[in-house]
């Protein structure tokens, strides 16, 4: 009976663990945020919901006031087994109040940003080595 009593924390932290591992629209939003927050530069990062706020470098050599909004995640079938899902944002930014437009494939967004895999209209793969979004 005591052999019991350890076995079932056991099993359910071992269950809720491999559950965490799965992609889903949450934890691709969450991972978008992350994204963000990695930014070199951006520093007094908040989120609420789906609304994140941060300044960051304005892609003019300074530095703005951020307000991201995230319009819709969606997961679709990704590219092969290591991928297996594609992960796709799509959010609208404001550089210090203005909103900042998405001219079709090109973003308005500072090098800084798009080079850490992020845009208005953005994707992940899922890799499933890492169980984790990749972008």
């Amino acid at each position: 009976m005591i052999r019991r009593a350890w076995a079932a924390p056991l099993v359910a932290a071992v269950t809720l663990t491999a559950c965490a591992g799965q992609p889903d629209e949450m934890n691709l939003r969450d991972s978008f945020a992350e994204q963000i927050a990695s930014v070199a530069g951006v520093t007094a990062f908040e989120r609420d919901g789906d609304e994140l706020r941060f300044s960051g470098p304005d892609g003019r050599g300074g530095t703005a006031g951020w307000r991201v909004r995230i319009n819709s995640a969606v997961l679709e079938p990704g590219p092969d087994d290591q991928a297996p899902y594609e992960g796709h944002v799509v959010s609208s930014w404001s550089r210090d109040g203005e909103l900042i437009e998405s001219l079709g494939t090109m973003s308005g967004l500072p090098a800084a940003i798009q080079d850490a895999g992020i845009a208005q209209v953005c994707y992940a793969l899922w890799d499933t080595a890492s169980n984790t979004w990749d972008w």
